[in-house]
């Protein structure tokens, strides 16, 4: 029992630290609808669960976005916008 209290203690300590680093981030969760929050929490989930070379295949995926040029950034999201419309029509 005294070993959970410790660990609910720190957890909630580094929850704590955390906020009060990313109050920016928390004042945008905050205007976040249920929805959006749903998905954002489905998301982490999924995260969680994925094996450690899947995440670093993501991580260098996500990386390899940074570094595109905006244009080509925009290119790239204009052409994932028009294909999931058509699949939805």
């Amino acid at each position: 029992m005294k070993t959970f209290a410790v660990k609910a203690w720190v957890i909630g300590l580094l929850l704590s630290l955390v906020t009060n680093l990313c109050s920016a981030a928390a004042a945008d969760w905050r205007n976040l609808s249920p929805k959006e929050k749903d998905k954002i929490q489905r998301n982490y989930q999924r995260w969680e669960k994925l094996p450690p070379q899947d995440k670093e295949h993501l991580r260098e995926e996500w990386d390899r976005w940074q570094r595109l040029p905006p244009d080509e950034r925009d290119r790239l999201r204009q052409r994932y916008d028009d294909q999931r419309r058509r699949r939805n029509d």
